[in-house]
């Protein structure tokens, strides 16, 4: 008997030390004498006995919690925070029923919660865009763990997917040129498939970075965006992407797109545009000059019959069959013989002129129509127009309609 009493009366000894010990925590705490407090409950876990046992770990969660405050330079040399979280989450799984902290309705999460997120919003003002990824990866641990425990705070529950605070993470990474770190926090977003405004160039952002990679996610986040955002020519553009300087590797990207969309009515112009430029870029005609005009005016068809109505793609075809023109007479004045055949020559030259005057008449005449209905022109316009009306005046001089001639000349003074 008298050992068994024994037993119990050491065993109720070490409970009551244990408690003590406890006691003289909460004493600290209630004096605010924090590091005291700290040096105390350090002191507890560190017998392998009381780590199993679910109140110190309550103890050091507040303790830790604090000292994590206050240290608001982040002076201490260890992460006061997160072991203050670990803390929490040991206790509550000691703990089944969460006794001392759902007294406080868990307030000491939430209090974490709230000072790395304040932190964050210092930091991101600040533009200390590494310290706010820091923090709010931190508020992110911090909400995500209460979040799915179901916890709330005087009727205050964290949402499932805070898009907020998960937008900011992803942004600070992104200005602390942390691309990579960046990228899992916006997918997140766009995997939530958000149709808001503001989301709209983070659809946008991870197609470009998956582009460069040339992984088959971009796919996925054009289709996303695409869907939430019907802006067909901005999502071909970031499709497109930057392809550089070298004209041949960008007249194949175009080439590549037009296959893909042969119906967009910016790509169309775009391409025609620009290989109005690729072909007619250097003043000595390269060995494929001939063979560039042919596809020109392949490319330069497609972009009319996409948009027959544009006074652009008009005017750029009329710039085509005039430079085509050009070339002929060019040809022709380089025969000076007086042979027949040269004459023969000659005659079939003049014949092909002829008949891309009339075709140069058809484009000419239809963008001179459509800038000539625009109510306020630009200035870019206004120069095409004033070019096309030349083109025209070309056109009737060698007609010898001497009318339109003077006409469409007074329509110029009015320009």
């Amino acid at each position: 008997m008298r050992k068994l009493i024994f037993s119990a009366l050491f065993i109720g000894a070490i409970f009551s030390a244990q408690a003590q010990e406890l006691d003289d925590v909460q004493e600290k705490i209630s004096k605010g004498k924090w590091m005291e407090a700290k040096e105390k409950i350090d002191k507890i876990l560190a017998d392998e006995k009381n780590q199993k046992k679910a109140n110190p770990w309550y103890y050091k969660g507040k303790v830790y919690a604090e000292l994590a405050r206050m240290d608001s330079a982040g002076t201490l040399g260890y992460n006061a925070a997160g072991e203050a979280l670990t803390a929490f989450k040991k206790y509550q799984e000691l703990d089944p029923k969460n006794v001392l902290m759902t007294l406080e309705q868990n307030v000491g999460l939430f209090q974490l919660y709230d000072m790395h997120y304040n932190r964050g919003i210092k930091n991101y003002n600040k533009k200390a865009y590494d310290d706010a990824f820091a923090d709010f990866k931190n508020a992110m641990a911090v909400e995500e763990y209460t979040a799915k425990k179901g916890y709330e705070y005087n009727g205050f529950k964290f949402p499932m997917l805070d898009t907020q605070l998960i937008n900011l993470t992803a942004t600070s990474a992104y200005l602390a040129k942390k691309e990579d770190e960046a990228i899992p926090y916006f997918e997140r977003l766009a995997d939530a498939q958000l149709k808001d405004k503001e989301y709209k160039e983070v659809y946008g952002l991870l197609a470009e970075y998956y582009l460069k990679k040339k992984d088959p996610k971009a796919d996925k986040y054009l289709s996303y965006g695409r869907q939430n955002f019907p802006d067909e020519n901005y999502w071909i553009s970031l499709e497109f992407g930057n392809v550089g300087d070298d004209k041949a590797k960008k007249m194949a990207r175009y080439e590549e797109m037009i296959q893909k969309y042969p119906t967009n009515p910016l790509l169309t112009l775009d391409y025609a545009i620009e290989y109005f430029n690729y072909a007619y870029s250097n003043e000595n005609k390269p060995s494929d000059y001939t063979a560039r005009k042919e596809k020109l005016g392949s490319i330069l068809q497609q972009a009319i019959s996409v948009q027959p109505n544009s006074a652009l793609a008009n005017y750029v075809m009329s710039q085509h069959v005039y430079n085509e023109i050009y070339d002929l007479e060019e040809a022709q004045r380089a025969i000076k013989g007086t042979a027949a055949a040269d004459v023969a020559k000659k005659k079939d030259l003049t014949a092909k002129i002829d008949k891309k005057y009339d075709e140069l008449y058809t484009y000419s005449q239809k963008a001179n129509d459509l800038y000539g209905a625009e109510a306020n022109m630009k200035g870019q316009d206004k120069v095409n127009y004033r070019k096309v009306i030349n083109q025209l005046i070309d056109y009737h001089q060698r007609k010898k309609q001497a009318d339109k001639v003077t006409a469409l000349q007074a329509k110029l003074k009015t320009l």
